[in-house]
């Protein structure tokens, strides 16, 4: 049935390729040595950066180690509240809250933000300097030893204003200088190998054989003199729990970076704020995360507390613009 689908059979064809490991051309290194291992990637604006070729002694055991640092977690969802076509009204919620350990401590009123944009990248940007403004708020509570975890890599990337990357520089040189450990752990990664498979993919495939059914963690991956200038944090690779067989991106700031030990320090310490009952993912910013959904009932909410704060002939000519895209807040105002 499916090979009758046109370029069924090419897809399987790439697929097998991409997963075996073979690269269609020999990969050297300056020295002229010749490359056998897959080595992770960066792209960086056309530019190719080759990173650590992936070995066995690069995957470390990682140990829970508990401690009662406080932990701040900052997440942020984001909404369209309007499509107007030309441009959307979108609004994001952001969720912080304190952790000691494994317990609550404090909390902070999810706040609510919004913007008019006219791109996609506007409105990610946005959501972005909405997390940032809120950590460096929130982290006045935390003290020298606590983190902070965001639900992100730390990064700008290069299409963002200069003043956002900035913002993100500025925010690692402040916390880094208060002792605050700045970690940014993200549930996806388009991060390769020069093969062409997800990075993320082939490390846990790679783990079975070199480090069995444990917790652990892959470093290096990239050298410290390789990352561009909008890459803030040191890339790892996390197994948090050998009891569930997701992996992740995490990112340490890098200026908390000077050797191993901190690295093993940091994701030790990480790696206890796991709920027991859902292992593989600290818990304080899962907690952020669901904390941060805007729900149906709250989004339609805000959408009429928009219109009724409109004059009567702005709304007029608000919901004629609505109509080049869907008729449903004109609706909306009629009920």
């Amino acid at each position: 049935m499916y090979e009758a689908v046109e370029g069924f059979s090419e897809v399987i064809d790439e697929l097998e390729r991409i997963l075996s490991g073979k690269v269609e051309t020999p990969q050297w290194t300056l020295t002229g040595e010749l490359i056998t291992n897959p080595y992770p990637v960066l792209k960086d604006r056309g530019r190719v950066i080759r990173g650590i070729p992936i070995r066995e002694e690069n995957f470390h055991e990682l140990k829970v180690r508990s401690h009662d640092h406080r932990v701040l977690a900052v997440d942020a969802s984001l909404k369209v509240l309007f499509d107007c076509g030309s441009f959307k009204i979108v609004i994001s919620k952001i969720s912080c809250s304190i952790w000691c350990g494994r317990y609550r401590v404090f909390d902070f009123k999810p706040k609510l933000k919004i913007e008019l944009v006219k791109s996609r990248l506007e409105a990610m940007e946005f959501l972005f300097n909405s997390e940032l403004e809120a950590v460096r708020s929130a982290s006045s509570k935390l003290g020298p030893g606590d983190y902070c975890i965001l639900d992100r890599a730390l990064m700008a990337i290069p299409a963002y204003k200069e003043s956002t990357r900035k913002m993100l520089d500025r925010l690692c040189d402040y916390l880094s200088f208060r002792g605050i450990r700045l970690i940014g752990i993200t549930k996806s990664s388009q991060l390769e190998v020069n093969t062409g498979e997800n990075l993320l993919g082939h490390l846990l495939h790679r783990s079975r054989d070199f480090i069995g059914d444990r917790a652990w963690y892959y470093y290096p991956i990239f050298r410290s003199s390789q990352y561009p200038k909008w890459y803030l944090g040191v890339i790892t690779v996390v197994r948090f729990s050998a009891d569930s067989d997701h992996v992740f991106r995490v990112d340490i700031n890098r200026r908390d970076v000077n050797g191993i030990d901190v690295i093993d320090e940091y994701l030790s310490e990480v790696a206890y704020l796991q709920d027991p009952a859902i292992p593989g993912y600290p818990y304080p910013p899962k907690s952020c995360h669901d904390e941060a959904k805007i729900g149906r009932q709250e989004l339609m909410c805000l959408k009429l507390s928009f219109l009724e704060s409109l004059s009567r002939e702005t709304r007029r000519r608000f919901i004629a613009n609505l109509k080049s895209t869907s008729f449903k807040e004109e609706e909306l105002w009629a009920k």
